[in-house]
């Protein structure tokens, strides 16, 4: 069988593309080679892991002439030839993080072509975005890991807390900006691109995949502990009614922190209420009293908990981040379950989940930066605030514990769930059909 997709026309088989494709990789090995002889071994490991992306399709399919498309390469490599030639011209690190998502793009590809894993190119693009946010994240949380630990001065460099903070959240920004636009970017290729590709691509399939996809899981964990569902939305409804005092007492006190806070969080416990009533699609407690204790812990915090209980900060951000991760695993499930061109194994959505969390926790990062900067602006106390990079990244930290835990008991807990949502879809799908 061979596999006919629009992802299939990254690939060409000519001889014009082949030699450009080729040159880049006979320049790339000559850059490793420098790298590697004045001792910047992460550039050495980078680009030949860059090299081993651009050539897999010419080892695997055991064709020289089979090589991605030339100007796909041209854009992976820019920064990394910049680097080494003419790092000057470089203002910002928007064009590195751009180029990060264009070997995401090849990546996701190959993996779609080579592995069991299927995807369509609008769930790569998805892919790619997300996958250039948790790389600037994960970068900058090993480089102060290193900093701490072994003494470098990556981002620990002799400048204040907040200053590194400050541009570390500009870099997010970069990521964030160059992520989308090579989104944008790839989505107008792919959509304009009528030509099929002249490559054929053999499927992967395994018997793991049926399995994975008709089988239900096992009973909810809560039912092992003996939680009822009563028991439950009692707890959940006790949260909701102080989410709505701490509203009443942010107003008298003229609180904004307090107020903006409780009642963005009193609205986001009432989205799984709002759905089954738009939706009808069954809400389950278990998860709804998780959204709310997670919400719950982060306003009672702004009563000075976040000033004066050591780790209060880390623990909602852990809490937070199991939610998003299920809220995650919950629609890329039921995706997968319904769109047909779409698979993705446990073990693999296991990692999609912790990519996914670290591009969120990113995501917030900056939504806490731009929240300080325009309160500070306008003379307002802060809503979100953030306490220098140490802080920033132990919130990183604790929301990577988070996914983990999400993504470990998702299969178990939150299947059914996705099951429901991929039925939803079907019925949705067949109203607009008739």
């Amino acid at each position: 069988m061979v596999q006919i997709d629009k992802l299939s026309n990254l690939l060409k088989n000519t001889t014009l593309n082949a030699i450009a494709g080729w040159t880049m990789v006979l320049l790339l090995s000559l850059l490793c080679v420098g790298n590697f002889i004045y001792g910047r071994f992460m550039w050495t490991i980078l680009i030949a892991f860059v090299i081993c992306i651009i050539i897999a399709p010419a080892i695997i399919m055991r064709k020289l002439s089979v090589m991605p498309s030339w100007y796909f390469v041209l854009l992976a490599i820019i920064p990394i030839v910049g680097s080494a030639t003419a790092y000057y011209f470089f203002s910002t690190s928007i064009q590195v993080y751009f180029s990060i998502a264009t070997i995401a793009l090849l990546l996701a590809a190959e993996i779609n072509w080579f592995t069991a894993v299927k995807m369509n190119y609008k769930f790569a693009i998805l892919l790619v975005v997300i996958v250039t946010l948790a790389i600037s994240g994960l970068m900058h949380l090993i480089q102060w890991l290193l900093d701490m630990n072994l003494g470098t001065a990556y981002l620990l460099n002799g400048r204040t807390p907040d200053a590194i903070n400050d541009a570390v959240m500009y870099e997010f920004i970069y990521a964030m900006i160059a992520g989308i636009v090579a989104g944008l970017i790839f989505g107008w290729y792919f959509r304009s691109d009528k030509h099929a590709s002249n490559v054929e691509v053999p499927i992967q399939r395994s018997q793991e995949e049926t399995n994975y996809i008709t089988s239900r899981p096992p009973a909810p964990i809560r039912k092992i502990l003996g939680i009822t569902d009563e028991k439950q939305k009692l707890v959940t409804r006790i949260m909701q009614i102080c989410l709505f005092i701490f509203i009443i007492v942010g107003i008298i006190l003229k609180d904004l922190s307090t107020t903006v806070n409780a009642t963005t969080g009193l609205a986001i416990t009432l989205i799984p209420y709002f759905i089954t009533r738009k939706f009808n699609i069954p809400y389950d407690t278990g998860l709804t009293l998780w959204i709310t204790l997670a919400i719950f812990l982060h306003s009672i915090g702004t009563f000075a908990f976040y000033d004066n209980i050591l780790r209060w900060d880390h623990v909602t951000h852990a809490l937070s981040a199991c939610v998003v991760a299920a809220a995650g695993y919950t629609l890329i499930r039921a995706i997968d379950i319904y769109v047909d061109e779409i698979y993705i194994p446990p073990k693999e959505l296991f990692l999609f989940i912790l990519l996914f969390i670290l591009a969120m926790g990113v995501v917030w990062e900056i939504i806490e930066f731009a929240s300080d900067e325009l309160t500070s602006w306008l003379g307002y106390q802060a809503i979100l605030a953030q306490h220098g990079i140490g802080d920033t990244m132990m919130d990183l930290v604790f929301d990577l514990f988070g996914a983990i835990l999400a993504a470990t008991w998702g299969t178990a807990y939150l299947s059914d769930i996705s099951y429901r949502l991929a039925d939803k879809f079907g019925e949705i799908e067949a109203k607009k059909s008739k």
